[in-house]
């Protein structure tokens, strides 16, 4: 019996990984972010639970505090979004959202009109496909879903001697709709904002760092 509950345990520590980051704006810290991977079994499917957490440290709080968390469910072999939700705040805004599984398909507690294909990413579910798929398998035009918007988001690849790099390129399909959910976050925001330069780079399956470029203002985000 014993023995039975160390196997347990091991099983359950080694499906399960955390990386932690810090993000930089004109390299001062802003916030730390938690992305956690976890092997989980979701309506009979073997799935991945990926939970991304971003705070604000203390001096960035006092100005403009920021406490949001993000969970995604995905099939682990096609990754087919199976169930997101997301609870976020900030100063004006807080956001309470996630999916329901309806006859017709998967679709928002907001929005009953809107369902989510089976073939697409969100901007979570795509981070770990990049980090995770090899190089020469990762396609070059992807589609994918944000609150109800869709993109195709194209995929540009370099492969350096140590790492990957990624830049990505989101273009708005349904320009005619309107996202579920009026005033979102500042992380959704400011990721799909036009006119941006995202790059991800990837090394040894793991998101290393991530620049964000919007104008003058430059985030960068760093694993410690």
């Amino acid at each position: 019996m014993k023995n039975y509950f160390i196997i347990l345990i091991l099983s359950y520590l080694l499906s399960n990984s955390l990386d932690q980051y810090s993000v930089y704006w004109f390299g001062i810290p802003m916030a730390d972010v938690t992305i956690t991977k976890q092997d989980t079994i979701y309506n009979d499917i073997n799935a991945i639970k990926l939970r991304f957490e971003t705070k604000t440290n203390k001096l960035t709080s006092t100005l403009f505090k920021v406490n949001n968390s993000y969970e995604t469910i995905i099939n682990k072999k096609s990754f087919e979004i199976l169930s997101f939700k997301k609870s976020t705040y900030q100063p004006n805004v807080t956001n309470q959202l996630y999916t329901i599984n309806s006859e017709n398909g998967l679709i928002y507690n907001d929005s009953i009109n809107f369902i989510i294909p089976k073939n697409c990413f969100n901007i979570f579910s795509l981070l770990y496909y990049l980090s995770t798929t090899p190089f020469d398998k990762i396609k070059n035009i992807v589609t994918l879903e944000r609150e109800g918007l869709m993109y195709n988001c194209e995929i540009y690849k370099n492969n350096k001697n140590k790492h990957s790099e990624f830049e990505l390129k989101f273009n708005l399909i349904n320009q005619t709709d309107k996202p579920i959910i009026q005033h979102t976050d500042i992380f959704t925001w400011g990721l799909f904002k036009e006119n941006g330069t995202k790059k991800i780079i990837v090394d040894n399956n793991k998101i290393q760092q991530c620049h964000f470029e919007f104008g003058l203002s430059h985030l960068k985000a760093n694993i410690k």
